[in-house]
């Protein structure tokens, strides 16, 4: 950004800032000047997005990758001049990571795939060739159903789901959240509206009503059977086609086959739908397909103990207070992780340096959190709110719990444009006033209601103030989500350096103001669009 548009940037906000605040919520406008000008002028956020993303990407939780990203993370805050530590915790999985994927079609013809090894899945015995074949197993009811295949197997590469039909897309690919949608999405619902489904919701209704056998059964089966591989199409993503390329490939999960009856995880691929499909084809009309194909892992079974980054700003008068930030260093496994989440932890990094390079001296502690986990159901801060404010549901609460103000949360590369306010309206005069410096950069919205899907709702479960910011959509839904194109290349700086600049604002101010901010027993599902 050249530095006459920055500065347009700070002056433009003196003007909005001429006016008082209202009586009961005083903002620190001399601090928040240097926030800004220190944040969009001298921003390294993109330094340390890079860094997460293209050095030490991807980071499945656990894996040496991820550990390598957690010890440089711990090391900058450091640098910058704040406190930090990794945080143990246990998973309930073991350390595993990609470490080559290679996959082809010999023959009728050659072709290159664009595969990449399903997350704790197994590695091949070197390069292996066989006979393609197709077995839907979602069409595996039952043990008969399996007995079909017996003996039919052995040495074969298994394609396990029927191609998935394509159709043009004419919707554009980056969107920005228009002023209408972020009114409708403020605006309270006095009477309940039909349901807007989640993606994955609109995934789980297309499932046939006749359940499977499950997965575990299948794989156990097809070991067994001395399968060689199994390949899988890349799925949509909800209502997004993920084609042209894309490949979904999703924060995985165990493979599931035991390590005693049915031997060491099969290994597995997920394919790009568009060459997956042409061998379905091939197979329907009867060519006999050839595939070449050698997946190396890193897993170690042994190893089950996970991190998170801790850094602290430390408070004066009410030090024994908190205020957190924080977003997830996991990321999925087939590409770098760059919008979900370097992004976020750069954000929350560069808040930091902010705040340490502009001097603020905080009456709480402001403390940063880069979680583990995430992609596998928050398990990083799950681990974390059970340990200091005891697990949802607890009869009894630790001392921490009453010193605690509130925790925001950054998970994506959109720019901020406004708060989710978790059914919590008694924050919503404080965060109007907090948000009314950055108006001219966009953040002007407040949703009454809650959503979810990632780490600040470990907080609410307990009943903490946690929040997530309203962020455009950009190309997440369409092209990075859990994607092979989640790569640095699709991070928009300026996005990045605003949302940097208004968390290190809303933790100066959550850390200054006279009382914690207030909690509410109850939330209200008043979300009308799927929006993390």
């Amino acid at each position: 950004m050249r530095k006459m548009q920055v500065w347009a940037i700070v002056l433009s906000a003196a003007a909005l800032w001429a006016g008082r605040a209202p009586a009961g919520e005083k903002l620190d406008y001399p601090e928040i000047v240097k926030i800004r000008d220190e944040g969009f002028r001298r921003s390294r956020v993109m330094e340390f997005a890079e860094t997460l993303a293209d050095l030490f990407g991807p980071r499945t939780s656990n894996s040496p990758q991820y550990d390598q990203a957690a010890a440089w993370a711990r090391q900058v805050f450091e640098e910058i001049g704040a406190t930090a530590r990794l945080e143990p915790y246990a998973l309930p999985y073991p350390s595993w990571a990609n470490a080559y994927t290679s996959v082809h079609m010999i023959k009728p013809q050659y072709m290159t795939l664009i595969a990449y090894a399903r997350p704790y899945s197994g590695g091949t015995d070197g390069r292996i060739t066989g006979p393609a074949v197709a077995v839907d197993i979602g069409r595996i009811f039952d043990r008969r159903d399996l007995e079909r295949h017996r003996g039919k197997l052995t040495g074969k590469v298994v394609l396990t789901a029927p191609a998935r039909p394509l159709h043009p897309n004419f919707a554009p690919q980056a969107v920005r959240l228009s002023q209408a949608e972020l009114d409708d999405m403020s605006e309270l619902r006095i009477l309940p509206g039909p349901k807007e489904a989640h993606p994955k919701e609109s995934v789980a209704a297309a499932a046939p009503l006749r359940e499977p056998l499950p997965e575990s059964e299948i794989i156990a089966f097809f070991s067994r059977e001395g399968v060689a591989a199994l390949i899988e199409p890349g799925p949509a993503q909800g209502p997004a086609p993920m084609d042209k390329g894309l490949v979904v490939v999703g924060s995985g999960r165990p493979f599931a086959v035991s390590s005693g009856e049915a031997g060491q995880p099969l290994s597995a691929v997920v394919v790009s739908v568009e060459h997956y499909n042409r061998i379905m084809r091939l197979l329907e009309r009867g060519v006999d397909v050839t595939m070449e194909l050698e997946t190396r892992v890193r897993c170690d079974p042994a190893d089950s103990t996970d991190y998170n980054v801790i850094a602290e700003i430390a408070g004066t008068d009410l030090g024994d207070e908190v205020v957190m930030i924080g977003g997830h260093l996991d990321s999925v496994s087939a590409a770098t992780g760059a919008t979900d989440n370097a992004a976020g932890c750069a954000a929350v990094m560069e808040a930091f340096r902010i705040l340490k390079a502009v001097g603020v001296r905080p009456r709480r502690t402001i403390r940063a959190a880069l979680w583990g986990g995430e992609e596998m159901g928050h398990l990083g801060s799950k681990a974390y709110v059970a340990k200091h404010f005891g697990p949802a549901g607890a009869a009894t609460r630790p001392p921490e719990y009453d010193k605690f103000s509130v925790y925001f949360n950054m998970d994506w590369y959109g720019r901020f444009r406004g708060v989710f306010l978790q059914g919590n309206d008694l924050v919503r005069p404080i965060f109007e006033e907090w948000m009314r410096p950055f108006h001219d950069v966009g953040m002007t919205a407040l949703v009454p209601g809650n959503t979810g899907g990632t780490d600040h709702v470990e907080f609410t479960a307990v009943g903490l103030p946690g929040f997530q910011f309203i962020q455009d959509d950009l190309e997440f839904f369409t092209t990075t989500f859990h994607t092979n194109m989640d790569v640095y290349d699709r991070l928009v700086p300026q996005d990045l350096m605003q949302a940097s600049v208004i968390l290190a604002a809303f933790a100066y101010e959550a850390a200054m103001r006279a009382d914690l901010l207030p909690r509410t027993p109850d939330q209200v599902e008043n979300t009308r669009r799927w929006h993390k």
